[in-house]
């Protein structure tokens, strides 16, 4: 899909101008001559991004910003500022007030088309995080609270551009010095923002953004491209993988400002990284065994399905169903009932491989997945499981001592007597009721009849407690 802009200028040659630097194949422009036809083409059609002038007559940017982003449907959208050729305060006082980038009216084609390249990216991956998390922080400048902890920053250039490079912001980041073969050699993961200066081997430079980007340690850094020279026909350092670009000449305040917002955009994805694995925790963890949950255990089953369709192999399925436990529930509380729970868990846990897998399918029952086991050896291992549980009695905190058993249904599949996950669940839980009629604390693997019987018989039903 093109990208949707929208160009607010009173001046028509400068929209003209911007809007010829853009393919139509990949940009969809729209143009207002005044703030008021400029809001009414947002509420026609939320834009990607907007680029204003910083002239515009009657423009409060910062008001502009605020309100896009308090409104849900705009709060992705990027606001970038069109400036005078080298104009460090008109620069600075965009950024200021929540300009998400700048850039001059004599920008060239091919860096505008690459800048709005980058923030569509930005704002597809704030997208996909507000729908997984909630609300992202909108690209922008303003509002950058200093965080406790000063951003992490390394300048890295050969060493003999290191005396021309004189940036001090120490009251405001951690500012560090590398070589390019330092960062090869050794990039360290403490390091938020790498501020790259490009050689007169502009390839080399570009090469040194790849290493980062594909480099554990670093992959999640931000990096800051700071380049030597126009650029003519090479490849622009935002489609290679840098986070921000700007010219030598750029000023050190502009450029602690794009390290502050670089350096809390990387904090920011990282919260969402965690949030995002944690709900992943959360939705396919038990929270109170650890162990994998019911959908868990389905979602890997569907998936193993999948893997025997095309590709047989010996597999073991165990259902696993804590004898007596309504008994220890109503005798001694609901308290002893989790804590009998957790207690087998950790049993079944400590007494199986890396690979199999355990889940909590139900109250008190667990789905157990053995893969590349035969016969015997899940007999082996269901009799382990039990001779385990039934040989370690639970102490509660009261000092009482409670002694557990659990009953174990054994299915197997095999390369010549293949069955599907489905087959196997009905196949083990009819062995289990097996087990509980037959007096329980004890396995017993499935018959060949068990495969094809699709519930247990009302007698094995009534045994199940």
């Amino acid at each position: 899909m093109s990208g949707q802009v929208i160009i607010i200028d009173a001046i028509c040659n400068r929209r003209i101008l911007l809007s010829a630097q853009l393919d139509s194949h990949s940009f969809f422009v729209r143009h207002a001559e005044s703030r008021a036809e400029g809001q009414a083409l947002i509420t026609e059609r939320v834009p990607d991004t907007i680029i204003v002038s910083h002239d515009l007559p009657g423009l409060n940017l910062r008001q502009m910003c605020k309100a896009l982003r308090r409104n849900e449907n705009t709060q992705h959208v990027a606001v970038i500022v069109a400036v005078p050729t080298e104009n460090h305060s008109a620069r600075i006082s965009a950024l200021s007030e929540g300009a998400a980038d700048v850039i001059e009216y004599s920008i060239d084609a091919a860096s505008l088309r690459a800048r709005l390249r980058n923030f569509m990216r930005l704002i597809q991956t704030e997208r996909e995080t507000s729908r997984q998390i909630g609300p992202a922080r909108a690209p922008g400048f303003s509002e950058l609270a200093l965080p406790i902890h000063k951003p992490v920053t390394t300048l890295v250039s050969p060493k003999e551009l290191l005396s021309e490079i004189q940036f001090d912001a120490a009251d405001y980041l951690t500012v560090l010095h590398a070589t390019p073969e330092q960062v090869r050699r050794n990039p360290d993961p403490a390091i938020e923002v790498f501020v790259i200066f490009e050689t007169a081997q502009a390839a080399e430079s570009h090469d040194l953004i790849a290493a980062l980007r594909v480099h554990p340690s670093t992959r999640n850094s931000r990096i800051l491209f700071v380049t030597r020279e126009k650029r003519g026909s090479t490849a622009s350092p935002l489609d290679l993988g840098a986070d921000d670009e700007v010219p030598r000449t750029v000023s050190d305040r502009e450029l602690r400002l794009r390290i502050t917002a670089l350096a809390m955009r990387k904090r920011t994805g990282d919260h969402a990284r965690k949030t995002i694995s944690d709900l992943g925790t959360k939705a396919y963890h038990d929270s109170l065994t650890g162990l994998h949950n019911r959908a868990y255990a389905e979602e890997y089953l569907a998936k193993t399905d999948r893997e025997l369709a095309t590709h047989p192999r010996p597999l073991a399925l165990l259902t696993a169903d804590v004898d007596h436990f309504k008994l220890f529930n109503d005798n001694h509380g609901h308290a002893a009932g989790d804590a009998i729970l957790v207690h087998i868990s950790d049993i079944l846990k400590r007494n199986l491989r890396n690979g199999d897998v355990i889940s909590r399918f139900g109250g008190e029952e667990f789905l157990m997945v053995l893969p590349s086991v035969g016969a015997g050896q899940a007999r082996c291992v269901a009799q382990r499981l039990r001779k385990a549980i039934a040989d370690t009695p639970l102490q509660l905190d009261d000092r009482t001592v409670l002694r557990t058993t659990i009953s174990i249904g054994v299915s197997l599949t095999s390369r010549t007597a293949a069955y599907n996950t489905k087959s196997l669940r009905i196949a083990a839980d009819n062995a289990l009721y097996r087990a509980k009629g037959l007096g329980r604390n004890q396995i017993q693997v499935a018959h060949e009849a068990d495969y094809i019987s699709r519930s247990p018989s009302p007698a094995l039903l009534q045994t199940k407690s």
